[in-house]
């Protein structure tokens, strides 16, 4: 009764990555023993057929003879349309129970399906996140037209799925990282730029960009050539002025808030100062901004981090644009 067997996280060493996830959770069985023999060789056999099948349709069935290059990227691209589907359930467990359990075929057909609904996704976020971020947008956000454009038009999903011509150039909020391949991943970069740009939206443009004019002039440069990512930049001007609970939503400080942050938060830890930022964040952006809220949520733990390193080493300023203090 092996493929009755329990599955435990600790087998499993969860959670897998997400970069190359279906090749990452057959390792992971193979080397446990979570999955039957013969259902191993049967996932390599059809795996190893669907490859020859892109094969075949490259090639207009004229030949399954193709160059290692191009077997690779057909190879890469049955995983990526396994991982859409893969990807989907709650955790590593319950997707070895899709690999146990349902036909190879099914699990591709509908891996096809996400890819597709993937894709016209991301586009929609993009379309939305370059509208809303027109008024404070920098360069290098601007730069991210081409790579869409690409995507747009270049991509292909069947046979060069991995090869999604987006290259995330523009920094996500405190660095998240886009771990999935193909247009999974592509929905996910964009659509974390629609959710920055909600972000942005709840602050006067205006404001924005007196804070990157100031924050341009410290580096000698101009607002469009800030290489750093907008939501985050007005993420920390935001919260010092909660810390000092201030209300409104001005992006605008004052050396004099740097101060009092520094002084009340300087013995801190960075868990507590996670705490109260979620806190204080929570009041003002979740009654109208429940997803903003939930997305920020994810990185708090780090910005709050981050914050707590610069108030440690007194460089809390450096982090900012103020403005001069009113006299």
């Amino acid at each position: 009764m092996a493929d009755m067997q329990i599955i435990s996280a600790d087998a499993l060493q969860s959670p897998l990555p997400h970069k190359d996830y279906t090749m990452h959770l057959l390792q992971a069985t193979a080397a446990n023993g979570l999955l039957p023999a013969e259902r191993l060789e049967a996932l390599r056999s059809g795996l190893q057929h669907a490859a020859a099948e892109r094969a075949a349709q490259y090639t207009a069935g004229r030949s399954t003879t193709v160059t290692r290059r191009q077997a690779e990227a057909f190879y890469a691209s049955v995983f990526t349309q396994l991982d859409a589907v893969l990807l989907t359930a709650q955790d590593d467990e319950e997707a070895l129970g899709m690999l146990r359990t349902m036909p190879l075929t099914e699990l591709l057909d509908q891996g096809a399906l996400l890819t597709v609904h993937a894709y016209e996704y991301a586009k929609e976020h993009f379309r939305k996140a370059y509208k809303q971020t027109k008024p404070v947008q920098t360069s290098f956000f601007h730069a991210l037209l081409k790579d869409f454009e690409q995507f747009c038009t270049k991509y292909d999903a069947r046979f060069r799925a991995t090869d999604t011509k987006v290259s995330y150039s523009y920094p996500l909020l405190c660095g998240r990282q886009i771990p999935e391949n193909g247009a999974v991943g592509v929905c996910r970069y964009y659509a974390s730029l629609s959710i920055e740009s909600d972000f942005l939206c709840c602050f006067d443009p205006a404001d924005i960009l007196a804070m990157m004019t100031r924050y341009a002039k410290r580096f000698l440069t101009s607002p469009d050539m800030i290489a750093e990512n907008i939501a985050e930049l007005v993420l920390r001007h935001f919260v010092i002025r909660l810390l000092c609970d201030i209300q409104g939503s001005s992006v605008s400080v004052t050396a004099d808030m740097i101060e009092a942050v520094q002084a009340e938060y300087g013995s801190v830890p960075a868990e507590q100062l996670c705490t109260v930022i979620r806190q204080k964040l929570g009041e003002q952006l979740m009654p109208v901004r429940q997803p903003v809220m939930q997305y920020l949520d994810e990185m708090l733990p780090e910005f709050a981090a981050a914050m707590h390193g610069r108030i440690a080493d007194n460089r809390l300023e450096g982090w900012l644009a103020p403005e001069k203090n009113e006299t």
